[in-house]
């Protein structure tokens, strides 16, 4: 009886293709867990963010009260609002420059740690209500969209569209992107 000492050709074949199958679906499962460890940190970076501004503009801060203390709306455009909260402060929110800022005293970033991200990252208005880039759409007593320019003792309800996004806010580009709304009540006192 002879014995066979090595493998034949053909299972040399399907072990070189088993072995690639298994590598290239490795190979494309890696790639994802590396992208999705760059982008959802990204994606959370933007979502806190988004967050954080709304918050401040609604909550308000150690530095003053937010919309939800408003007493007088001022200015009320698009992408500008100027109001007097409870305690006689007045503030300003406006965009610029892909920037939030709010004007107290004087003109901040907000949140204020905004401003250590890196360059490419930007916080605009979302909304389209009066146009692409619409931060602050209007509303009257009864629910109706306020025309611009707005009467400002006629306003009975603010929303807030906000994007917050690192470079093109895209996946593909390993980017992050957080779209986030909020609407407030104006009390009349």
């Amino acid at each position: 009886m002879s014995v066979k000492k090595g493998f034949t050709l053909i299972e040399l074949v399907v072990f070189i293709v088993i072995i690639g199958i298994l590598a290239g679906s490795g190979a494309w499962l890696m790639f994802h867990t590396i992208k999705n460890s760059v982008f959802i940190p990204n994606q959370l970076n933007m979502d806190k963010l988004a967050s954080d501004a709304l918050n401040i503009m609604i909550e308000g801060d150690s530095q003053a009260r937010g919309l939800r203390f408003s007493q007088a709306i001022s200015i009320a455009t698009a992408t500008d609002l100027t109001f007097i909260n409870q305690d006689s402060i007045t503030i300003r929110y406006r965009i610029v420059s892909n920037k939030l800022y709010r004007t107290i005293v004087s003109e901040a970033v907000i949140p204020g740690y905004a401003s250590s991200f890196p360059i490419d990252i930007t916080l605009n208005g979302n909304g389209t209500a009066y146009g692409a880039g619409t931060l602050f759409t209007y509303y009257n007593a009864t629910n109706t969209l306020m025309t611009l320019p707005v009467t400002v003792a006629s306003v009975r309800r603010i929303q807030i569209n906000l994007i917050a996004k690192s470079g093109s806010g895209l996946y593909n580009d390993w980017q992050g992107s957080s779209t986030q709304a909020t609407s407030i009540a104006v009390d009349r006192f």
